[in-house]
């Protein structure tokens, strides 16, 4: 991980704490910015920075918990460090239910805490490449025509058995109007093969019809 590109955030209403942290980790390398509250950071938070959180569960103000929700309701990918000086099993166990990478209780060894904030750089560059993914492959659906929309949606539930004579009968058109649409959604979705073109139908909510009742069953 290139610490030198991400920044490890800390929000904890404790000067000397947040001052002594920043100190280790700077001098381990990593870019580290501080707030003493959960407003003051949201004020200047910047959703696209490969980042995590080092986040104090108890604070004046907005509590670390809340903050955590109030990050989740806003979509903002940040993975989150809780760190407290009240062991709080039931707390805890909510908050990594809720996505955070780990819930430490002070003190704790710097090395657990800066292999935690490792982990949670990857997954923050992880999942904003996924999303970046999934923006593409949205706009690119949203430039498919009703007709090539219903194509589409036919071969990724048919899959390997959407033959154009089968999508042909279904929607009372041509084989090669079928063809040709066909060739057009693969295009615009720049698909090389249909396995990835289901893949891209996923994210765009479009199942194939086995994986539809899979998750019913």
């Amino acid at each position: 991980m290139d610490n030198e590109s991400a920044v490890v955030y800390i929000v904890d209403d404790e000067a000397a704490v947040s001052s002594a942290l920043e100190r280790s980790l700077t001098k381990r390398g990593y870019q580290v910015e501080t707030f003493d509250s959960a407003e003051s950071f949201l004020q200047t938070l910047d959703p696209a920075r490969i980042a995590c959180l080092v986040l104090d569960i108890r604070m004046a103000g907005m509590s670390g918990t809340e903050l955590q929700e109030h990050l989740i309701a806003r979509e903002v990918i940040l993975p989150i460090i809780f760190v407290t000086g009240h062991g709080d099993i039931p707390m805890s166990v909510r908050a990594i239910k809720a996505g955070a990478v780990d819930f430490l209780e002070k003190p704790y060894p710097i090395e657990q805490l800066t292999g935690r904030i490792d982990d949670a750089l990857v997954l923050c560059r992880n999942q904003m490449d996924e999303a970046a993914r999934k923006s593409e492959v949205l706009t690119r659906f949203d430039s498919l025509t009703p007709r090539e929309l219903d194509v589409m949606t036919l071969l990724v539930a048919g899959a390997a058995n959407a033959s154009n004579k089968v999508i042909a009968r279904e929607l009372d058109i041509s084989h090669r109007t079928v063809d040709d649409h066909r060739a057009r959604v693969m295009a615009k979705m720049q698909a090389r093969s249909l396995p990835e073109l289901v893949d891209m139908a996923k994210l765009c909510g479009i199942h194939r019809e086995e994986d539809a009742q899979s998750d019913h069953v």
